[in-house]
């Protein structure tokens, strides 16, 4: 489906952006009127795997997930971008088509920029070249981790996925809330359905939902809905360490 234009806030998207971070406030709205607002619903998506879309795209608001096709055709989650990062770097800076397919989660907002004013950008700041190496090598150090975890078992695969995930901060005007200060601060939310999750961590939701109920049953973790508390963080470490 095409992506759809909205109205200008691309300014106050450029300035919420790490690539971008390197320029001066004047500098990124010159920056932000090259910037094609763009709005994709929940299911849509921003390029197929295999296409020339010959676009930089920033998340302003929503999530967008990137997958890829594996040779025995199962789909494999990759990772997911949230507001302020990117997506196409890698097209851009080698001419070749996107490696993975780009599928909005929820209604996203995009800044688009297209290559030929972004090679102008990068000619005029090198701080936003240097600035998308970073991303990349930050993105391989990554995959190189998850490679390295992908050999343990499914336990300590989806241990290290919650410890990974942002904590939720206490609502201390919820009266209904009988956890601990030290649970209260140590629970996450499942940012992604479970299938997709269980995608990104190379297993099944079936083996995914066991291990959660595992970590359950070992007192690490209990699980309300999508909402994780992290009971022992220092247990949950230690299944990452093989014996």
């Amino acid at each position: 489906m095409p992506l759809r234009e909205i109205h200008r806030d691309e300014v106050s998207c450029v300035r919420r952006v790490p690539l971008f971070s390197g320029l001066m406030p004047d500098q990124q709205d010159l920056v932000g009127a090259l910037a094609r607002p763009m709005v994709l619903s929940a299911g849509e998506l921003v390029h197929g795997a295999g296409e020339r879309s010959r676009r930089l795209s920033v998340v302003h608001t929503g999530q967008v997930k990137l997958s890829r096709t594996l040779p025995s055709g199962h789909r494999r989650l990759l990772r997911t971008a949230g507001p302020g990062q990117t997506l196409g770097e890698h097209g851009f800076l080698t001419g070749g088509p996107t490696l993975e397919e780009a599928e909005a989660v929820t209604e996203t907002r995009l800044c688009v920029f297209s290559h030929d004013d972004l090679a102008r950008l990068v000619a005029e700041h090198p701080s936003i070249a240097l600035q998308m190496l970073r991303t990349l090598g930050q993105r391989l150090a990554e995959a190189e981790r998850r490679l390295a975890l992908s050999v343990l078992d499914v336990d300590a695969r989806v241990a290290d996925y919650l410890l990974d995930q942002p904590l939720l901060r206490r609502d201390t005007s919820d009266a209904g809330d009988t956890a601990s200060p030290a649970e209260a601060g140590s629970r996450v939310r499942l940012p992604l359905s479970k299938k997709d999750i269980a995608s990104m961590l190379g297993t099944t939701p079936e083996s995914l939902s066991r291990a959660l109920a595992r970590l359950t049953a070992e007192g690490l973790i209990t699980v309300d809905a999508d909402v994780i508390t992290l009971l022992d963080p220092t247990g949950l470490e230690a299944l990452m360490v093989p014996d």
